[in-house]
């Protein structure tokens, strides 16, 4: 006989486990997906939202001359140079600035070796005016020294009469002045002088003669000097340029370095950092390129990008001698002509970006800049 009542409350049991286990599994499962969830936000923030954006922008590329680049003045040629260099390249100077003996195998920059070029030339044009102007002193000297001459007797010789021939640009400073010194002894002390019977001094015309003689001699040896120097630098100033031009062709292809100025921004919500080294590629054709390594320049100052931020990062190449042969010709080659440029470069998470692409010349890059700007000015006077 089965007991009915026993059979009602076993049931009722069942059910009230039934409810309970299906309260607990609703609260399990919720909490479960909390779990999930509380795990999946970080997540979704450092893949999806907090993560960097860096955009890179080459906006110049620079070739700069190396300053190391030193020339001696190992040939006739550049050896006639050397008048027109400043002394303080040429000797030693103490801390006094006193100078000291003469530098035994000096070295020059080309800027240097140019500028004395240019002197040389413009030397060049100015000695017959030189000349033209010491024959005059010379003509002078011996007007007072011809007794005959009574337009320019020798007892007027006065020392304003020396000074207008500058004597001084043309030899040495200390022998000019003591001419100068010597006239005024002769025609200015009168202690020393003998009067006539109306009190005028008697000038010791022997002594002025004999000192405008000297004079003369002097500056017939500039007038020599000056013939020489000029039939030397007439005849080896285009094989001094010639020189300077071929050293000049040789620290371009050499003994240059690259500069490229980028904008780099970071859009993203997370910072990072550039390392600083880069890459810059100059594409010559399909399969021919060369590769440029670049390194940072301040890089403990500028290398980190902040979210939301812009920094203006520049870059700097070793110089070209140091690059492969092969390398070095096709840069000197592809230099400002067809060659376009890409940089490259990697933050501190191991990601490379690369930059814009711009021409393979040193403008600034600024033909792109004026035609942006014109296209959008004509657009505003339709």
């Amino acid at each position: 006989m089965i007991d009915k009542g026993n059979n009602e409350t076993k049931q009722t049991q069942k059910t009230g486990l039934l409810d309970k286990a299906k309260n607990h599994l609703k609260g399990l499962v919720l909490g479960g997906l909390g779990v999930v969830s509380a795990a999946a936000v970080p997540v979704w923030q450092i893949y999806f939202v907090e993560t960097s954006e860096v955009a890179i922008e080459v906006t110049s590329i620079s070739r700069i001359e190396s300053d190391h680049f030193k020339v001696a003045l190992d040939t006739d040629e550049l050896q006639m140079l050397e008048p027109y260099i400043t002394e303080n390249l040429l000797y030693e100077f103490n801390h006094l600035g006193q100078r000291g003996d003469k530098i035994d195998f000096p070295e020059f920059s080309l800027a240097t070796l140019f500028t004395a070029y240019d002197k040389a030339k413009q030397d060049l044009k100015n000695i017959s005016i030189t000349k033209t102007k010491l024959q005059q002193s010379i003509e002078r000297i011996d007007a007072y020294l011809d007794p005959a001459n009574q337009q320019y007797p020798l007892d007027e010789f006065r020392v304003s009469e020396l000074k207008s021939w500058d004597l001084s640009n043309h030899i040495d400073d200390a022998e000019a002045q003591y001419f100068e010194n010597q006239v005024l002894a002769i025609t200015r002390d009168y202690s020393q002088m003998e009067f006539n019977t109306q009190a005028q001094p008697a000038l010791n015309l022997s002594a002025l003669a004999f000192l405008l003689n000297d004079v003369k001699e002097d500056i017939t040896d500039v007038i020599r000097e000056s013939n020489n120097r000029h039939e030397r630098l007439r005849d080896d100033i285009r094989n001094i340029e010639t020189q300077l031009q071929k050293l000049k062709d040789q620290q371009f292809e050499q003994n240059t370095f690259f500069t490229v100025d980028a904008v780099v921004s970071n859009s993203g919500r997370a910072s990072t950092s550039l390392r600083p080294l880069a890459l810059m590629r100059v594409q010559i054709s399909d399969n021919n390129y060369v590769d440029i390594r670049l390194e940072q320049q301040r890089y403990s100052e500028q290398s980190e990008l902040l979210p939301s931020s812009t920094n203006m990062l520049s870059y700097r190449s070793l110089e070209l001698y140091s690059f492969p042969s092969e390398d070095q010709a096709l840069i000197n080659t592809f230099w400002g002509s067809t060659g376009r440029v890409q940089m490259y470069a990697m933050d501190t998470q191991q990601n490379v970006f690369s930059s814009n692409q711009i021409a393979f010349v040193d403008n600034r890059n600024q033909k792109v800049i004026l035609d942006k700007l014109k296209e959008v000015a004509s657009k505003q006077m339709q």
